[in-house]
C-alpha cells in the first residue's frame, strides 16, 4: 500500500467517524505517521470524496495499486526525504531506499478472521 492506492476499511473502529468497515478510498498522503495512512472515504454512489480520516495500517486492506512511482512519491514526502517511510509491502513499512522500518508484519488475516 503507497500514496493513490484503492484501499479498503477492514476495521468497525471508525464509525463514530463516518467510515465504516468495508468502505473503500484512496491513501492521500504519502507518509506514514504513527502506523496510519491519510484516507480519504469515496461515497458508494457518487464516488465524490468525503470523510478524510487516518486509518491504521492493520485496518486497511489494498483494493487497487494507484500507479504512483517512487519519484512521484518522493515528490510529495515532507523536504522530499527519501527515509521517510511510505510504503507497506507484505506487512512492513519501508521508506524510499528500501529500508525496513518494522520489525515484525502486520497480520492482516489473522485480524479479519478474529473479527
Amino acid at each position: 500500500m503507497q500514496l493513490f492506492d484503492r484501499v479498503r476499511v477492514i476495521s468497525d473502529a471508525y464509525e463514530e467517524f463516518g467510515v465504516k468497515k468495508g468502505d473503500e478510498g484512496h491513501i492521500i498522503e504519502p507518509e506514514i505517521r504513527g502506523g496510519t495512512f491519510c484516507f480519504v472515504r469515496e461515497d458508494p454512489v457518487t464516488l465524490a470524496d468525503e470523510e478524510v480520516l487516518s486509518i491504521k495500517i492493520e485496518d486497511l486492506e489494498l483494493v487497487e495499486d494507484g500507479g504512483a512511482t517512487d519519484e512521484m512519491i518522493l515528490d510529495c514526502l515532507p523536504l522530499n526525504n527519501p527515509e521517510w517511510g511510505c510504503k507497506v509491502i507484505d506487512g512492513f513499512i519501508y521508506n524510499l531506499k528500501g529500508e525496513r522500518m518494522n520489525e515484525y508484519a502486520y497480520d492482516y488475516y489473522h485480524r479479519r478472521i478474529k473479527r
